[in-house]
């Protein structure tokens, strides 16, 4: 009878110390807003012709500047689900603006904006996030092309 009883206990903490961890890891719609920089990407083209060689761009942390000429790209996600990505050169004029409506379904994301709508895969981990999407980065009329970028969250607005 005592086995039983120890037993019982341990699996009672075990379970109350899984809920307690899971409680503490914020969903994505917890933990998008604020202001975040995009420090890193890869966007993998895909021609349509599935046997050509697929091209890689890509722009590592710490090389925005000397690879596009502009600053990391800013996105600010507002509580009220509205977002705002700012582009800045080197000089820190903004140079594009984007607006539009943000939500979360799990663990996607998406961003409609007055132009185009983009859904991303995202997983959060500390204080960076990965998306995931396929788009049509190479103007091809094909969403072939895999985009991977990653996100550091700055600050709360």
């Amino acid at each position: 009878m005592k086995y039983w009883l120890y037993g019982a206990l341990l699996c009672l903490g075990a379970c109350q110390t899984r809920s307690a961890t899971e409680q503490e890891t914020p969903t994505l719609q917890e933990a998008l807003p604020g202001v975040w920089a995009t420090i890193a990407f890869r966007v993998t083209l895909n021609a349509t012709d599935s046997s050509a060689v697929p091209e890689v761009f890509e722009v590592p942390e710490n090389e925005w500047e000397v690879r596009l000429g502009m600053r990391p790209i800013m996105t600010y996600y507002d509580l009220d689900h509205r977002y705002r990505m700012e582009y800045r050169n080197s000089a820190d004029s903004l140079t594009r603006l984007t607006r539009g409506l943000w939500n979360v379904f799990g663990d996607t994301l998406m961003l409609i904006a007055p132009d185009a709508t983009y859904q991303y895969e995202v997983k959060v981990a500390g204080k960076r996030a990965t998306f995931r999407c396929l788009l049509d980065w190479d103007g091809d009329g094909k969403e072939n092309d895999e985009y991977i970028g990653i996100q550091e969250f700055i600050r709360e607005n």
